[in-house]
């Protein structure tokens, strides 16, 4: 399957055949895809912080200290080619088209070539605007970065979520550079979008923002519906990003110690002061949890053990297996060893019938925890599965912070950390053609399977996400 020429192109990639064997592998069903075992959902006081706890935390935080640097990392490496699926399009939506923040693109364009987009609209041609909007040779707006398209309008300007969350960060709490991954080929995009940016005149682009590229590295072969590898038109393979799992290691580039992690599409000009306060709310508990757990971990790494023995007897049941047999020595390093690892607080809001992650008590086959849990990650030909699974009330928006420094200040490796056993198998439609192709573990998901993890219920109002172009026409995206 694999001849040497390929290998050699891999190889310049990053990829060696060990990783390609494995993903086919994992394509081909030789080796089997795990699955998390779902215990409960969360809900307040079992798996998600109840409020009056929030609130006493809240009351009692101060501003964050002065020497804690805060940031922000916004995923931002996906095309828009989902955003842009017509299949929901209706004649309805096609009254309100005007309505789009970047119509004044389409309308330009369609000017330029003699093309007449009333007549389009008017005579509610939705073929003719679909080519319009998708193919290479028009507007192509589902092969362009998610992070590029146009949302919103601000005081009659419109503003893609690159500009907006730079903007958001203006007066957040957040006091080091935001980070955005992108792709390599796009960074003269970027770049571009920012330094004739209407927003940020008065601001040098660099000063606004760290671009760190998505490594090629981490990219996945595809295979066809045939099983053979998918290759470009020049006869080298392609490979394709294999999901936010492979984003773990853009978070060792960001020099900070706490971290914001959101989703691109999730932004309105109308939440702002909203998400700030959540952020603000979030930061506080992050910061609390860090500072006991490090407490914790100072007075074991002391080793006093005559003071430690009564905590170690109070864990003695919890721990009873590992303890077995151990040392006194032994217990506290198993005990420092549990507690010493990266901190995320998540919120999350009440499902309504979204589609991602939702918070669960789960069993890996090593020990139970809360984690966010995706529909791929649950055997749903198991009954009493997919009923766990639909008593769920809770969804994962992506609103969390992160501290990934151990308790002397050091940042932590995170792949130490990752389940990386919860890989996945993805189907996509690429250019009229099924492929199938592995993603690693996500970055919210088995890339933070080890971490220590608290939810914390948020408002709904707070999850705006962009999925499709027509949610651009909802009151939460309109001026």
């Amino acid at each position: 399957m694999l001849n040497e020429e390929d290998l050699k192109y891999l190889s310049s990639l990053g990829i060696n055949k060990e990783q390609v064997d494995s993903q086919i592998d994992l394509i081909t069903g030789k080796t089997p895809i795990k699955s998390l075992k779902l215990i409960r959902p969360c809900v307040p006081n079992d798996g998600i912080l109840p409020p009056e706890q929030v609130k006493s935390i809240n009351s009692q935080s101060s501003p964050p200290p002065d020497g804690i640097h805060i940031s922000r990392f916004i995923p931002s490496s996906g095309y828009a080619t989902r955003m842009f699926d017509f299949t929901m399009f209706t004649k309805e939506s096609l009254k309100k088209f005007r309505l789009l923040p970047f119509y004044y693109k389409i309308e330009s364009f369609c000017s330029s070539n003699n093309i007449d987009i009333e007549r389009i609209i008017n005579t509610d041609n939705v073929d003719e605007l679909k080519k319009l909007l998708l193919d290479e040779s028009f507007l192509n707006f589902s092969s362009k970065p998610k992070a590029l398209i146009e949302f919103h309008l601000i005081n009659n300007i419109p503003i893609t979520p690159l500009e907006q969350f730079i903007l958001n960060g203006s007066d957040d709490l957040t006091n080091t550079k935001i980070s955005f991954s992108i792709q390599g080929e796009f960074v003269d995009e970027f770049n571009s979008k920012l330094a004739k940016s209407p927003f940020f005149t008065d601001s040098n682009p660099k000063s606004l923002c760290n671009f760190i590229i998505q490594s090629k590295s981490t990219n996945s072969i595809c295979l066809d519906s045939e099983g053979h590898i998918h290759r470009n038109e020049n006869g080298e393979i392609y490979t394709h990003p294999s999901g936010h799992g492979s984003l773990i290691n853009a978070l060792d580039e960001i020099d900070a110690d706490f971290i914001f992690i959101n989703n691109i599409d999730n932004i309105s000009p109308k939440t702002r002061g909203l998400r700030n306060s959540i952020s603000t709310s979030l930061f506080n508990i992050a910061f609390n949890t860090k500072k006991n757990f490090d407490m914790m971990i100072q007075r074991f790494a002391e080793r006093k053990y005559s003071l430690l023995e009564p905590s170690i007897n109070q864990l003695e049941s919890i721990l009873s297996s590992q303890f077995k047999g151990k040392t006194i020595e032994e217990k506290v390093d198993i005990i420092i060893q549990i507690l010493n690892k990266p901190v995320r607080v998540c919120g999350v809001v009440k499902d309504e019938n979204s589609k991602g992650g939702k918070p669960f008590w789960v069993f890996d086959g090593k020990s139970e925890s809360v984690q966010i849990v995706e529909e791929s990650q649950v055997d749903f030909s198991d009954k009493s599965q997919k009923e766990v699974w639909n008593s769920s009330t809770y969804f994962n928006p992506v609103e969390m912070v992160c501290s990934l420094k151990d308790f002397s200040g050091n940042k932590f490796n995170l792949k130490d950390f990752s389940e990386d056993s919860l890989r996945m198998v993805v189907k996509r439609n690429m250019k009229g053609k099924d492929f199938v192709f592995t993603e690693l573990p996500g970055l919210w998901n088995g890339s933070m399977h080890y971490w220590h993890t608290t939810f914390v219920e948020i408002p709904s109002s707070s999850f705006t996400p962009v999925k499709n172009f027509t949610d651009l026409f909802l009151p939460i995206h309109q001026p």
